[in-house]
């Protein structure tokens, strides 16, 4: 199976491949088209001024051509033919193989004969060969054409020093870049085996893990979700474990009671029925206990993970605890407890309405419930230096001071058997905990004088975002 990095690397070395190639032939194809326009240029200009020359003669023979030629003296490097109007050569300043006296043979000589001035020009053997010819006329008559032969090493020369320093570059460019494809894909490919360990290293429980990679690119992204993901999942893992614990800790005593109860029942075939009935009695409240139990710890849980979710609003937190005293006035008045509000207006926090009502109505029953007979509850709203506070007073027992900083533990009861009475998990306040520091907020419990209880819930004060003064 082909690896990613040698992809990559079979990519970026097939574009820098097509790209030198391009370097190496364009300014080579481009250099060699203007060499040939210029020599076409130049021969074909003294072709033609030499045909002009030789049209006044009227007609054209070795003698008066030879005469003429001698005059012009075109000769130098390019060697010049004149033939006659059926292609005979009658001058050739060549003296090696000189063909005077035979037939031209040539594509351009006969094109030229035709009324056409031709050019070709050859780049072989390091050099260029190049042909021109035009015709000679007179009033509208072929006389016969001047050929001009040119073989130029010079220029050849120049073309293959272009292509010899094109080709050191390319060589060196290619060098360069295959040494840092080789070094980019080394880190590309080191970056990927780190996020692919780490995913590895997730897969097998390890969720504390986080990946660090330096850059400011995709794979750096990538990496920080990654860690986001794995730091959800650890979330997630601790949230399942503590959940467990929890509840096969409190569920524990419970389901113990209602086995030893059945096992009661069943191992006592005479049992009376008056204390069958007290046994089931008693097996049905530790069934409620359980579904209390049970209820309490979902709901935490689902705080741990969802109250982010909740769609937070500006609310006045004098509505939410009147609101909370109102509801509950019918379970203080079984008890003749006496339960007042008094809110100062204009309290704004920033949470979401039912998490933060459920807060304030958990203190309120708290407070009816480990109250005494005919005590009060007293509920309290104020700003105060940039916060807004919620106080709910009790004339209850009190809580030992040694205890006050436990009681929002999860499952810590002061106590237990009093618990037991009112139906109490443990959880309540830790629900209560839990839902004011997500909002920015604290809340903390402090003993009255001469007795009672008062819990305090702090959160900061938006009053300013909606235009309103502190």
């Amino acid at each position: 199976m082909c690896s990613l990095r040698f992809r990559i690397l079979g990519s970026y070395f097939t574009i820098i491949a097509v790209v030198l190639i391009l370097v190496n032939t364009t300014p080579v194809m481009t250099t060699q088209r203007l060499i040939v326009e210029s020599k076409s240029n130049e021969l074909l200009k003294t072709a033609n001024m030499v045909s002009s020359t030789l049209a006044g003669l009227g007609s054209l023979d070795s003698e008066r051509v030879e005469s003429v030629m001698s005059i012009l003296d075109v000769s130098g490097d390019v060697r010049v033919l004149v033939t006659d109007y059926r292609g005979a050569v009658l001058y050739d300043n060549s003296r090696e193989l000189p063909v005077r006296g035979k037939t031209l043979m040539l594509s351009e000589v006969f094109s030229a004969l035709s009324g056409n001035d031709s050019f070709r020009s050859t780049y072989t053997d390091g050099a260029f060969e190049s042909i021109a010819a035009v015709p000679v006329m007179y009033k509208g008559e072929i006389l016969g054409t001047v050929c001009f032969f040119d073989v130029d090493a010079g220029t050849a020369g120049l073309l293959l020093g272009i292509q010899d320093y094109l080709r050191t570059i390319t060589l060196i460019v290619l060098l360069v870049c295959i040494v840092m494809m080789i070094l980019f894909s080394a880190m590309f490919s080191r970056r990927m085996q780190k996020l692919s360990g780490a995913i590895k290293m997730i897969r097998e429980g390890q969720y504390e893990h986080r990946l660090v990679i330096d850059g400011h690119d995709e794979i750096t992204a990538l990496a920080e979700e990654f860690n986001d993901l794995s730091g959800r999942l650890q979330k997630t893992e601790t949230l399942r474990r503590r959940f467990v614990s929890d509840a096969s800790h409190e569920l524990k005593t419970p389901l113990a009671s209602v086995k030893l109860l059945a096992d009661s029942i069943i191992q006592t075939p005479d049992m009376p029925m008056s204390d069958v009935q007290e046994f089931l009695h008693d097996i049905s409240d530790e069934i409620a206990r359980l579904t209390r139990i049970t209820d309490h710890l979902l709901q935490l849980t689902r705080l741990d993970v969802e109250l982010a979710d909740h769609a937070r609003e500006y609310l006045d937190l004098s509505d939410i605890a009147r609101r909370a005293v109102r509801l509950s006035q019918p379970l203080a008045a079984e008890r003749g407890i006496t339960l007042q509000a008094d809110t100062a207006p204009e309290c704004i926090v920033e949470a979401a309405e039912d998490p933060l009502y459920q807060v304030i109505f958990n203190l309120v029953e708290n407070a009816i419930k480990y109250n005494v007979d005919c005590g009060s509850v007293h509920v309290l709203t104020y700003k105060s230096e940039g916060n807004v506070y919620c106080l709910v007073d009790d004339t209850g027992v009190g809580v030992p001071e040694a205890e006050l900083s436990r009681i929002f533990e999860r499952f810590y009861r002061v106590d237990k058997a009093r618990s037991r009475e009112t139906g109490g998990t443990g959880l309540g306040l830790s629900i209560v905990k839990q839902t004011v520091e997500e909002y920015g907020g604290k809340v903390w419990a402090e003993n009255r004088r001469p007795q009672g209880t008062r819990f305090v819930v702090c959160l900061p004060y938006r009053g300013a975002e909606v235009g309103l003064e502190s």
